[in-house]
């Protein structure tokens, strides 16, 4: 007999198929519950005969727990967060766990977002994106969701912070342009509100002051972007001393510096001048950048927010979890002796 249009097929009409209890048929479909392999296939014939699909919304209402895990990230101009999206939407499946991804278009849609992700009510919440206030904070460990700051971190903010020692990066770039014989050095910068950026450029200048013959270090906004980084290039090397090295705080604009430097001004990279990234972009690596970086460790990032994400994490203290920088030596910077090298990547 047909079944009337409107009519959903539910678990109870299953197990009286199946001839098994309505547990089991619960058992059947949730990832790491214990169920024989006949039964199962017993349930999940019968669930194909029809039709039927579980209802996750209607089990969180059960276990209290829906399974989604929100992540917030700022857009995809840099090539990063699309390595971050596809890494935590891979680890998150493994595990039977959806993605909601959210991408406020400005700062002051940050705290609207987080309310959104509430209404869900998700299990976690992955900030790539931005800041967190106080009072959000406040409101998501009240409901017990862990706050995981990924690539970023507030200080004095009781939540989880993940990401790449930045310090580390941004004194392993400088040592490792000062060892290839920089004497003038520019910054591409971009939003200090932004604590990574913020804490590269810091690490690179106080590592840079250090130096006997290093005077005036110009900084100039690449914007994030890689229009940004070419502009920026450009005015720097129009100073009266211009650079014969260049930091880009992330690697799309060391990238659109790198365009500039040789198609506009007609200058080699890197004996005319050296450039260095920070992030480890898939286009860094293409043969016409060959672009030396310091690598953002997105899977390892990943791999420790998905501990701190965890249902028997909930309870856990906040913890900050810093990675070692990892230098990627390619031919954008110029070479230094095998022993400065081991020196500056240890």
């Amino acid at each position: 007999m047909a079944r009337k249009r409107g009519n959903r097929v539910n678990s109870l009409d299953v197990a009286r198929l199946a001839g098994v209890s309505v547990a089991a048929v619960s058992r059947a479909f949730a990832t790491g519950r214990s169920i024989s392999p006949k039964l199962a296939e017993k349930v999940h014939k019968a669930a194909r005969q029809l039709n039927y699909v579980p209802n996750s919304l209607a089990s969180s209402l059960v276990t209290r727990r829906t399974n989604i895990v929100a992540l917030m990230l700022p857009g995809f101009g840099n090539q990063v967060y699309a390595a971050i999206l596809e890494e935590a939407s891979r680890r998150l499946e493994k595990v039977n766990k959806q993605l909601l991804l959210f991408t406020p278009p400005t700062e002051g849609d940050f705290d609207r977002s987080l309310q959104r992700m509430l209404e869900y009510r998700v299990d976690a919440i992955v900030i790539a994106a931005a800041s967190i206030s106080s009072r959000m904070a406040a409101l998501c460990l009240g409901r017990d969701v862990p706050v995981v700051m990924l690539g970023r971190h507030v200080p004095n903010l009781s939540v989880h912070s993940v990401r790449g020692n930045a310090e580390d990066g941004g004194t392993k770039a400088a040592e490792l342009l000062l060892a290839g014989g920089g004497k003038r050095f520019g910054i591409i910068s971009g939003s200090q509100t932004l604590t990574t950026l913020a804490e590269r450029q810091q690490a690179i200048l106080h590592r840079l002051r250090r130096a006997d013959d290093v005077d005036d270090v110009p900084i100039v906004d690449g914007k994030l972007t890689y229009e940004g980084g070419y502009q920026a290039a450009i005015e720097l090397l129009a100073r009266k001393n211009p650079p014969d090295s260049i930091f880009g705080l992330t690697d799309i604009m060391a990238i659109g510096a790198m365009d500039a430097i040789r198609h506009e001004l007609h200058l080699r990279v890197p004996e005319e001048v050296a450039v260095v990234g920070f992030d480890d972009i898939a286009e860094a690596a293409q043969a016409s950048y060959r672009l030396t970086t310091v690598r953002t460790p997105v899977r390892q990032m990943v791999h420790h927010m998905m501990a701190l994400i965890a249902p028997e994490a909930t309870q856990v203290e906040p913890q900050t979890i810093l990675i070692d920088a990892e230098l990627i030596l390619r031919s954008s910077t110029r070479p230094v002796p095998a022993s400065a090298r081991r020196r500056i990547r240890a």
